[in-house]
């Protein structure tokens, strides 16, 4: 049991690492949307002149980033959770409910990504382009976008498979670690963690 525990941890860990540079390139595209809009309408201002794809292609960059960024909200606790009556019950039965809580996470998941599947089936028979000025292929931005969400059905996969493992190993802190909802506690030994490694970068 211990092998195929360190075996999920090692796949979650894994996926989660990836999660972590997609969420880097969400952020960058959403500098990227920012400085694109900007420049679109200074240039639309002062030089006459227009992209003629303003609309679609911030909508598009923030398709992107809202998707690439889902798997790695799951791994940092970051999605809203209303669980004041989880945290009445003693840690026997929330464990379960954590459980629970994944599983009807990943249902929901499964539905979004066959859902997307279904999208790029279709855009890919029609060729399909957008209606700007650009004409540009759907299948780059809902490709980028299906993505996105693959490898968050794919992280929820390996987190309840973690989870259940945790399960079957009678180890109930470990899941109350992995799953319970951000604290103050956690925000402070983050930002201070993050202080610490910005000064040995600094000092380095």
């Amino acid at each position: 049991m211990d092998t195929v525990l360190t075996v999920g941890t090692g796949l979650r860990r894994a996926i989660e690492a990836v999660a972590k540079v997609m969420a880097l390139a969400a952020g960058w595209a959403y500098l990227a949307t920012a400085l694109f809009i900007t420049g679109d309408v200074l240039a639309r201002k002062f030089l006459g002149v227009s992209s003629g794809a303003t609309t679609e292609i911030s909508g598009y960059l923030l398709a992107f980033g809202i998707s690439w960024s889902l798997a790695h909200g799951l791994a940092e606790r970051a999605h809203i959770r209303i669980d004041l009556l989880v945290e009445k019950l003693p840690l026997a039965a929330r464990v379960w409910a954590h459980l629970v809580a994944l599983l009807a996470l990943l249902a929901l998941i499964a539905i979004l990504v066959w859902s997307a599947t279904n999208v790029l089936e279709e855009t890919l028979l029609f060729d399909a382009r957008d209606l700007s000025a650009l004409r540009i292929p759907m299948i780059w931005p809902q490709g980028l976008w299906a993505f996105g969400m693959f490898m968050l059905a794919l992280f929820a996969f390996a987190l309840t498979l973690e989870v259940v493992l945790l399960l079957a190993a009678g180890r109930p802190l470990e899941i109350e670690t992995l799953m319970r909802s951000r604290t103050a506690e956690d925000e402070s030994e983050e930002t201070i963690r993050a202080l610490h490694e910005a000064e040995e970068e600094t000092r380095a």
